[in-house]
């Protein structure tokens, strides 16, 4: 972890260096990372992807053999291989965990206690933003892609949608934590959550396409 932090506090002084301006770094950082972390993002949504289908297959033999244990055992064994190679993929989000909390952290403990160009309401980046800009920006992106699917604007691709219960929790928890964080980590969310919108989009729409071109 120490190395970690140590490379990216390296990093943090180099491309501030270039920028000039705190906001900018974090943001330039944060894809910068995110764009490494990406093979093993896409990796993660496609073991997660064929766990669900792995699960799907799960029910379908319950309800063919519902009234033959023996058959529906025989059958779950010849697939289970398959079930635990799914499970060891979607492990590999393990491996982010430490960059993205050394990230954090980071961006917690930066040296700078002025504000940036890209949000002049706020003077100080370790402030919270008062006018809730930055929050509001940040969970809309987050929940932007459950949306389209919701209008139908993205009829077809993989994302799962999440229920209302879901949908309105997620919004008001990471609005409730961004409201009262640093608007250094409010700009490190919005960047991560912009990121992994346009990630999920395009793989969806890969996903969709390439089943198009099967059929």
């Amino acid at each position: 972890m120490s190395i970690i932090l140590s490379t990216l506090n390296t990093l943090l002084s180099k491309v501030f260096a270039l920028t000039g301006d705190w906001g900018i770094t974090i943001i330039v950082i944060t894809l910068l990372v995110r764009t490494i972390l990406l093979p093993i993002s896409i990796k993660q949504r496609s073991s997660i992807e064929k766990q669900q289908l792995f699960s799907k297959k799960i029910e379908e033999l319950k309800e063919k053999f519902k009234n033959d244990k023996e058959k529906l055992d025989s059958e779950i064994a010849k697939i289970s291989q398959e079930g635990a190679k799914n499970l060891l993929g979607c492990s590999v989000t393990l491996l982010q965990i430490p960059v993205i909390y050394s990230l954090y952290t980071v961006f917690i403990n930066m040296p700078a206690n002025v504000g940036s160009i890209i949000i002049p309401w706020v003077a100080n980046l370790k402030l919270p933003d008062t006018y809730f800009v930055i929050p509001v920006l940040s969970v809309l992106l987050q929940l932007l892609p459950n949306i389209l699917v919701s209008l139908n604007m993205l009829k077809g691709t993989t994302i799962q949608k999440l229920t209302l219960s879901q949908f309105i929790l997620t919004g008001i928890v990471s609005i409730l934590f961004l409201s009262k964080a640093p608007v250094s980590l409010g700009i490190y969310w919005l960047a991560s959550n912009a990121f992994t919108f346009f990630e999920q989009i395009v793989y969806s729409l890969y996903k969709r396409n390439k089943y198009i071109t099967v059929q």
